[in-house]
């Protein structure tokens, strides 16, 4: 039971650095850690820049002296090329239940729009290290011929499905407390009078059912984070207090910057108890605090924290700090007043010996064979400077199709038309990536964006039902998943992506040209027809309070 007592957290020094872009590069980041503390051993993941193509991959790194030093890292998770998350991994939120690690993370197709319209997504692995299998909509990765299992094509878990302009949803935070599993995820966008919409939400799932991402109970805003200055919330249990603690970056990236603790007795509904400034580095952001493997907390544990910092944009520090925790009757503590520490950016010495931490297939990170064709699989490594070179021995290959491909010593061969995915590894290292064989010249690869002009062979949805609220004036916009006859694919939506509306109801709701969803002031559910190159589908409309 929740005591009377509040959560105020404690940081007894300016912490240190875990993480410095090297002096041979201009940029360089590891932000957002999912920092994890169990049996002794602290593990970390963090989003750290991909090849370009790929904006972000995840690295991981390990301590067995509380934090104090950490292994070497290495790349562990990347985007699934030729799918819902190919633009990147974002913003890692790790938890252990049973035999496996679940990490949740950030991506969209949009990478045309800057990276908006993110959705938010799921993946497991027995190893915290990987592979980690997505969730696909229907089930944890991907059967493949003869027993083996392929890292499958994701689905999102949590699906944006407002204007595709706005930043969208992820940034996935998790807690469980009994059988039940706490979800939070941010929710950036604008409503229908333009007003910004900055808010933390709340799911539960019962984590005893394997297939929990399909039976999610949505129970609305947890927080809402003020100013949009307020980062994403890092969220734990605190066993002393019986309490959910959540912690943010608030004025993220300014000099004011500071770390706001936010408390819950129910894990639904958050309020702001501590503004912690002092020891606090300037121009943080994007923190994660430590729990243990269901990102519980209690006194005796060692409790981290840490945050990126710097002020040039994309070229950032990690700090880590030990931090404890009190009990106060006071509902409300602040540093605010207080200074933080300006730390620069002192980058570090480039390492002496080139070592891979990353392993992949050269961009666009797919290959589209013809019947009968042999060619160099061109792989490469990079280190820790992001300095790449080509993989010319000591790569192998496995886990593929050998009815569609064949490989030996680094060159594959296009067999019978189909696909299959194929594993690559280099000393621990590992990727995997698809094949594409054609029994006639192969289309070329193109970037995802919208191609009205081609002709269409699917077009489907990506969620049958939405739901518009009247309180809350959201901007629902009807999309669809159009696949064209070169195999190109994108979300479409509206009058210039060649998608148009047949609204069933219009005295629930009007569906203007770019599918946008304006309640009339009657509840109740409706049906719109998309159509788009002559491919159509129904989705429903529920106009709720």
């Amino acid at each position: 039971m929740p005591t009377e007592k509040h959560f105020k957290l404690i940081l007894k020094d300016q912490g240190h650095d875990i993480y410095m872009p090297r002096r041979s590069q201009s940029w360089g980041y590891r932000y957002g850690p999912s920092i994890m503390v169990h049996n002794g051993i602290c593990e970390a993941w963090f989003a750290s820049p991909g090849d370009g193509y790929e904006a972000d991959w995840f690295t991981y790194r390990r301590s067995e002296d509380g934090g104090a030093t950490w292994s070497e890292e290495k790349v562990v998770m990347s985007p699934v090329p030729d799918s819902m998350d190919w633009f990147s991994v974002c913003d890692p939120s790790v938890f252990k239940y049973g035999k496996y690690y679940y990490i949740g993370y950030t991506s969209t197709v949009f990478s045309n729009g800057g990276g908006v319209c993110n959705n938010g997504f799921i993946a497991r692995s027995t190893s915290p290290t990987g592979p980690f299998e997505r969730w696909c909509g229907d089930g944890w990765g991907q059967d493949a011929p003869d027993g083996m299992r392929w890292l499958g094509k994701p689905a999102p878990v949590i699906y944006y499905d407002e204007d595709w302009h706005n930043w969208g949803a992820g940034e996935f935070s998790f807690v469980v407390k009994d059988d039940t599993l706490f979800i939070y995820y941010t929710w950036t966008s604008k409503d229908r009078n333009g007003k910004a919409v900055h808010e933390t939400r709340v799911a539960t799932a019962d984590i005893r059912d394997e297939n929990w991402p399909a039976h999610l109970t949505y129970h609305g805003v947890a927080v809402t984070r003020p100013r949009g200055s307020n980062d994403s919330y890092d969220m734990v249990y605190c066993e002393d207090l019986g309490k959910f603690v959540a912690l943010s970056t608030d004025y993220r990236f300014t000099e004011d910057s500071l770390l706001a603790v936010y408390e819950s007795e129910d894990g639904l509904i958050y309020r702001r108890v501590n503004e912690i400034k002092a020891h606090t580095g300037w121009m943080c952001h994007n923190c994660g605090i430590s729990g243990d493997e269901q990102r519980h907390i209690r006194s005796g544990d060692t409790m981290l924290l840490a945050y990126a910092y710097g002020n040039q944009w994309g070229c950032w520090g990690t700090r880590m700090h030990r931090y404890s925790f009190e009990g106060m009757y006071e509902s409300f503590y602040s540093e605010k007043q207080e200074l933080n520490v300006h730390h620069p950016v002192e980058k570090w010495e480039d390492p002496v010996e080139y070592v891979p931490t990353a392993l992949y297939l050269k961009a666009p990170h797919i290959l589209r064979m013809k019947v009968g064709e042999s060619l160099k699989i061109p792989m490469c490594t990079m280190n820790v400077c992001y300095e790449s070179r080509p993989a010319e021995t000591g790569v192998k290959f496995s886990n593929y199709d050998k009815e569609v491909a064949s490989i030996r010593c680094g060159k594959i061969t296009a067999r019978h038309a189909g696909m299959t995915y194929v594993t690559a590894t280099l000393a621990g290292l590992r990727c995997e990536f698809p094949v594409y064989v054609y029994d006639t010249d192969p289309p070329a690869t193109v970037p995802m964006k919208p191609y009205p002009e081609k002709k269409v062979v699917f077009f489907v949805p990506l969620i049958q039902e939405y739901r518009a609220s009247l309180l809350h004036q959201e901007m629902k916009q009807l999309r669809g998943l159009c696949t064209w006859s070169d195999g190109s694919w994108f979300e479409l939506a509206g009058k210039v992506d060649g998608v148009t509306y047949i609204n069933r109801n219009p005295e629930l709701f009007i569906v203007d040209e770019e599918g946008h969803v304006l309640p009339t002031g009657r509840l109740g559910s409706g049906t719109v027809t998309l159509d788009c190159g002559g491919h159509s589908f129904d989705v429903t409309v529920t106009v709720v309070e």
